[in-house]
């Protein structure tokens, strides 16, 4: 089974008990994450407006931060979530940076300080009446970053209005929006204030045309499947692709058959009907998002509820092969590289890459 843990970064004032750090902790513990909590504290008053006590809150939580995680050994774990709040989102992406680590994050009300250090994928969340930070510096920085938006109508700094039933229900809202990115499909909104649905789905055949044609865009000639590859696959194994809609147009796509063989043979590119559903391997046979959507962290999250359904379905693991560029990309899932594999597609040189449950 795959360890996760969730790290909780609390803001100045905004302790890990206040409603947005409560609530996410919360379904991150339902999603089956160990929670580790950042309680640092002891920050000069008056942090607000000032850069030098900013800087000065923002150095001495990252040194308790050091302490309080110097005996969590992240790499036992294959997916790491950072939960972080104001200043927090500034000491989250920080500590990633510092210590190399590859993190999921939740960034609640950054401030724009923060925006410097946050390298690793994620959503945003902010208000427009924040008074801590500039709106339209965050929506700048966050389309800069690729960073999806969610954003509270007239939400201060705690994302709340001042109106109870409202707030509870922008509340309800922000943890739907929370927990759909921890648990893999999202719906976010972006700059221009339009609604963006970002969904994960199966494929079926009335999507043989837009499936072949992202292939068309994301492989060489060499390595790309055909429409009639694709119409045989859809016909024996249609829960075996996976597929990541933006607004109902596919951007991102995994797909393979299960087998009972160890290993990815070339011939199960070409024969659909080697394909078993009660095989205990999840084969991978595509990894592909289209050119101009990529960086956003769509086969991150699509990769992750791949991975998390084979383990559902009680397979062994999952088997892919990958030119030697990408097994870093992999070996981030949990992946092992077992070296080069006899492989011949495309005319590339492949190496197998393995994850275990």
């Amino acid at each position: 089974m795959n360890k996760k843990i969730a790290v909780i970064f609390p803001g100045v004032g905004y302790h890990v008990d206040k409603p947005l750090l409560y609530y996410s902790k919360k379904l991150a513990a339902q999603n089956g994450y160990e929670i580790k909590e950042v309680p640092y504290g002891k920050f000069p008053k008056g942090v607000k407006g000032s850069r030098e006590k900013m800087e000065k809150a923002f150095f001495s939580a990252m040194e308790q931060a050091g302490e309080i995680l110097k005996d969590v050994d992240f790499s036992e774990y294959e997916d790491v979530l950072f939960i972080s709040k104001s200043v927090g989102t500034a000491v989250a992406s920080a500590y990633a940076g510092k210590y190399g680590l590859n993190t999921r994050n939740i960034y609640y009300t950054p401030v724009e300080a923060s925006f410097q250090f946050m390298k690793q994928p994620g959503i945003v969340f902010t208000g427009t009446a924040d008074s801590w930070v500039d709106f339209d510096t965050v929506e700048r920085r966050c389309r800069e970053g690729r960073f999806p938006l969610y954003v509270t109508e007239d939400g201060n700094h705690s994302l709340e209005t001042g109106d109870v039933r409202r707030d509870l229900e922008n509340l309800q809202t922000i943890m739907r929006s929370t927990e759909e990115y921890i648990s893999g499909g999202r719906a976010l909104r972006n700059g221009s204030g339009n609604f963006n649905r970002v969904v994960i789905r199966h494929a079926d055949m009335g999507d043989l045309e837009k499936i072949t044609a992202l292939e068309t865009v994301c492989f060489p000639e060499a390595e790309a499947g055909k429409k009639e590859d694709f119409e045989k696959r859809l016909s024996a194994f249609p829960e075996h692709f996976w597929l990541l809609e933006e607004n109902g147009e596919i951007v991102s796509m995994v797909d393979g058959m299960v087998s009972n063989s160890s290993h990815l043979l070339d011939e199960m590119f070409e024969d659909a009907g080697l394909h078993d559903e009660n095989g205990e391997w999840q084969m991978i046979f595509g990894v592909e998002t289209r050119p101009d959507r990529q960086g956003r962290g769509y086969m991150d999250m699509l990769m992750r509820r791949v991975i998390r359904d084979a383990e559902k379905q009680g397979r062994k693991g999952l088997v892919l092969t990958c030119k030697e560029d990408l097994i870093a990309f992999y070996e981030r899932f949990g992946f092992v590289n077992e070296g080069r594999s006899g492989s011949e597609h495309g005319g590339a040189q492949w190496y197998e890459m393995r994850l275990r449950f």
